[in-house]
Formats: C-alpha cells, sequence, structure tokens
C-alpha cells in the first residue's frame, strides 16, 4: 500500500520552458540542445549536484562551455537561462494538492543550494512539500539508491510503500532499487495519474 508520493523538481513539478530555451540559443548562436548540454553535460554538474562544488564555481564552468560553443564571450545569457525552470506545471502541482492530507507528500531533486529559496519559496509551492531532500545538501544525487531510502527515511514510511515520479528513466531504475515503486513521468499528467492508480493510489 502506498503511503508516500515523491515529486522530482524540474521536468515534473517544473516544465522547462523549451521556447525561451531554443530562443536563447539562437540568440547567442549556440546548437540546438546546447544550453542544456552546458547546464547538466559538464564535469562540474556533477560535483555541483551533491555539493561538492560551490554553485558560483558551476555557473562559471556553464559559461565558460557555453562561450566554447558560441565561440565568442556571451556573459549577457547568465541573467538569462536562469528561468528557463520557473514554468511549473499547474496540472501536476493541482494533483500534489489532491494528494495531500491522504499521503505524504515529498521532493527528490537533484539541484544546488537555490531549489529551496528561489523555486520553491519564490513560487509559493515549499508548503506543499512535507519534506524536501536536496541533492547538493544531503551529498547524494539521483539515481543513487541511497538518496531515495534517505527521503523515505525522512518520512518515516518503509520504501516499499512509497513511490517516486520523475521524468528520467535512469532516476526511475534508481528509485526501483531503492524498494520504491516509480513512475515515468512523460509530461502528460492524466497518464502519470493513471499510473498512480494502477499503484492504488487514490487520486
Amino acid at each position: 500500500m502506498i503511503e508516500a508520493v515523491f515529486f522530482d523538481f524540474g521536468g515534473v513539478i517544473a516544465r522547462l520552458d523549451r521556447e525561451h530555451t531554443r530562443a536563447l540559443e539562437e540568440k547567442y548562436g549556440l546548437p540546438r540542445g546546447g544550453l542544456l548540454d552546458a547546464l547538466y553535460g559538464i564535469p562540474e554538474w556533477v560535483e555541483a549536484e551533491t555539493g561538492r562544488l560551490p554553485e558560483e564555481e558551476w555557473l562559471r564552468a556553464v559559461l565558460r562551455r557555453l562561450e566554447e560553443m558560441a565561440g565568442r564571450p556571451i556573459d549577457g545569457i547568465t541573467h538569462e537561462w536562469q528561468i528557463v525552470w520557473r514554468q511549473l506545471d499547474e496540472e501536476m502541482l493541482a494533483l500534489v494538492r489532491r494528494l495531500q492530507g491522504r499521503y505524504r507528500v515529498g521532493l527528490i531533486s537533484n539541484s544546488t543550494p537555490r531549489l529551496e529559496r528561489e523555486l520553491l519559496e519564490a513560487n509559493g509551492i515549499a508548503e506543499l512539500f512535507e519534506v524536501v531532500v536536496n541533492s547538493s545538501r544531503v551529498g547524494i544525487a539521483k539515481p543513487d539508491p541511497q538518496i531515495f531510502r534517505l527521503a523515505a527515511d525522512r518520512l518515516g514510511v518503509a520504501p516499499q510503500h512509497c513511490v517516486h515520479i520523475d521524468d528520467l528513466i535512469q532516476n526511475v531504475q534508481g528509485a526501483r532499487q531503492a524498494g520504491f515503486q516509480a513512475i515515468l513521468h512523460r509530461g502528460d499528467v492524466p497518464t502519470t495519474i493513471a499510473a498512480l492508480r494502477g499503484l492504488g493510489v487514490h487520486v
């Protein structure tokens, strides 16, 4: 029986603003997909998301990678890329609110320390989650099964009674290795709700 439902942030609670992302790439002469590659495809991200590298150093490395791609200085982009995850999925937030009271609800995110303040609190959604497990604060990142076990422990719920919703298959697999049920979210909330109901979750 499911007692706790955990959500990922980027790609689940927040949608990537693809139009804005592509517009930035075109504006600064970057290849398609270059922005996300610079943000999350560099070694510094692995260090930053587990709290081993200050966020500022990661951001400097992102800019260096972007300037390599563009072949020129593009300092101005640093103020513009930071809104690519600010577009919240209101349909998904409605699901979170429907689950509250009946289930324990938490968030597990690979992020930097800005998650709580600049993304959750600034958007007025911090109170929706009973527990927030931020990889940079606990020193473990998805898909490591340990981060899922830690999240379950913080709620006092056994892993087999938890479900995690994520948009990346490797994180779904990591959750399952931890003993969780897990759902791959492909951007379609009704499909994810149907998967929850298939696990016996009353939505």
